[in-house]
């Protein structure tokens, strides 16, 4: 008998403490080497690893967001020959982290993870990666407690590096390190954490235990998000973001994403709009067009955000407006571009964890229909309609 979707995380996860601190402790005195980006470096991150673990074999500082296979190839070739990697950083270091960690453990050859990233062929089970010590600095990926990692490619075709053995090992959470995030990114990465519980809940792959997990991370969004956002130097909102992103990160880990997700591919891969927002501005309509279907599936969510199931749809886009995310979105698209996309809002592995079947001409509409609910008074105050 083949056990369904059970919940499973090795990473052992640690709170408490000073990121330099917990790494110290972590590291034992082992050789590490940092995976981080620029800014972290110049925020002194660097030197307070160095002082309690040493200097680390190579830094490799140059990760972007949305990093690209290129990327990953061209810096695993510095990554040097640390018995483990720190990676410190966004969702985007720790995924980049993973994809090094793999393509380094088959010896740079890169047809291997092309075959894998490309046509979906298993890593070699001999494959054997440093361990990961992920240190987030942003509250919305969820990719330290996750074994899956996001890599675009050069044609902006979102991949997935995954392997059981890319756990990261730990997760340090320190609240600290995310205070430095603007406005535009705590909202962003929180709604990312929001999209990734309530994708959880409207999933063929639910659990008892994976509702459980995104309720409760749905709840303290909810609860923190707007304090938070008025309060950006507020360590116990941060730590509460950060926990939030955390467990919907270990129930989505376990369900992976669902329609939400899909739409939002092309909208960061052509426009440029952060996956926070792109992976969020669809929750109401694809709340309301999952409703229709099984509207008790979305009780968990309902129970969440203190409304009736029925109210639901009406109660996020309010919650949306207030938080002017329809001023997010118009930075980068217009309702038009709906237009533009066919059916390429459909990635086939993500839609199909999706409660309800979906085509790409469904797609588009609610895609069409959430930009005009977020976007028209945003618009009339910037003057883009």
């Amino acid at each position: 008998m083949v056990l369904t979707h059970p919940i499973y995380c090795p990473v052992r996860i640690v709170e408490g403490h000073e990121f330099d601190e917990a790494v110290e402790s972590i590291l034992e005195g082992r050789s590490w080497t940092l995976v981080t980006s620029r800014g972290w470096v110049e925020r002194g991150a660097l030197d307070r690893l160095a002082s309690r673990s040493g200097t680390p074999r190579a830094v490799v500082d140059q990760v972007a967001a949305n990093p690209k296979i290129q990327d990953v190839i061209r810096l695993a070739g510095i990554l040097g020959d640390g018995d483990a990697i720190v990676a410190l950083g966004g969702g985007s270091v720790i995924d980049a982290a993973k994809g090094m960690a793999a393509l380094a453990a088959v010896g740079g050859q890169e047809e291997i993870l092309m075959d894998h990233l490309r046509d979906g062929v298993a890593l070699p089970d001999s494959m054997t990666p440093s361990p990961i010590i992920a240190v987030p600095t942003t509250s919305g990926t969820g990719s330290e407690v996750t074994r899956w990692g996001t890599i675009w490619g050069d044609d902006a075709v979102k991949h997935s590096v995954t392997d059981p053995k890319l756990y990261p090992s730990h997760a340090v959470l320190d609240p600290a390190l995310c205070v430095s995030m603007p406005r535009e990114l705590t909202l962003a990465t929180a709604l990312d954490s929001l999209s990734h519980a309530m994708e959880a809940v409207w999933n063929r792959r639910h659990t008892d235990g994976t509702d459980a997990l995104a309720e409760t991370a749905i709840r303290i969004v909810r609860e923190s998000l707007d304090a938070a956002l008025g309060s950006p130097d507020d360590i116990d909102l941060r730590e509460r973001l950060q926990t939030a992103a955390m467990i919907a990160g270990l129930a989505m880990g376990t369900t992976q994403t669902a329609l939400a997700h899909s739409i939002s591919y092309p909208f960061t891969a052509r426009y440029e709009m952060p996956h926070g927002i792109a992976c969020s501005f669809t929750l109401a309509e694809v709340a309301r067009f999952n409703g229709e279907a099984e509207p008790e599936r979305l009780r968990p969510i309902a129970k969440a955000l203190d409304c009736g199931v029925g109210d639901l749809p009406d109660a996020l886009q309010t919650w949306f407006n207030e938080l002017g995310v329809g001023e997010q979105v118009l930075r980068y698209v217009t309702p038009s571009v709906t237009d533009e996309l066919g059916d390429n809002l459909i990635t086939r592995a993500r839609a199909a964890n999706n409660i309800r079947d979906v085509d790409g001409a469904t797609a588009r509409q609610l895609a069409r229909t959430a930009l005009d609910n977020l976007c028209p008074a945003s618009a009339k105050a910037v003057g883009v309609v």
